[in-house]
């Protein structure tokens, strides 16, 4: 697992803060499978043909994909799809997964699942209020200084700090180009 932080990740807002931060969005740490083996898992529909660099033009659920050292990212703009428990579960099986939401609402999570079950999951910007095995990542998030209880300061940064943890999590580091440049893109539609 990397020793990544939330300053490794302040290029999200940076480049995205008036777009995605605002209009929501769903990113999936997917260890060790490819783009095509993670959204087969899941049972997404790839569109043969279609251009990611297209996606502003395909209004059905978009769901793209990239390949990163380490395993793929996945991301669904304004989507919630991966951040579904039964989603989780699938997409987990034989490997380790990390999704950071967040919707237009700005209601948000953090789930880490493993071989089939959600084994972590918060709001954001309340990780004190963890569920399922709710140490397993409790020394990255100390590390991290996520704040560990109700009474302590928040995190500023916790959008990104969830990011650092996703990858400190699966050992995948979202970059800039797994947004801007997908190399697949798929429809979700059936499983919302």
């Amino acid at each position: 697992m990397s020793g990544t932080t939330a300053a490794d990740y302040v290029w999200f807002n940076e480049q995205y803060g008036d777009t995605l931060a605002v209009s929501g969005f769903c990113v999936t740490f997917v260890k060790d499978l490819t783009p095509v083996e993670a959204l087969n898992q899941i049972g997404v529909v790839i569109e043969e043909g279609a251009d990611p660099d297209d996606i502003d033009g395909f209004d059905e659920y978009p769901i793209v994909a990239s390949a990163a050292a380490g395993g793929t990212i996945l991301v669904e703009q304004g989507g919630y799809s991966c951040s579904l428990d039964d989603v989780a579960n699938r997409l987990s099986r034989g490997t380790v997964t990390a999704t950071v939401f967040r919707n237009v609402n700005f209601d948000q999570a953090f789930i880490q699942s493993e071989n089939g079950s959600v084994v972590l999951t918060f709001d954001s910007d309340m990780p004190y209020d963890r569920s399922c095995h709710s140490d397993r990542m409790l020394s990255h998030m100390r590390d991290l200084g996520m704040p560990l209880e109700e009474s302590d300061a928040p995190d500023p940064n916790y959008i990104l700090t969830a990011f650092a943890l996703a990858e400190r999590a699966t050992g995948v580091r979202l970059l800039p180009a797994h947004i801007d440049k997908p190399t697949l893109l798929g429809t979700t539609e059936h499983l919302c």
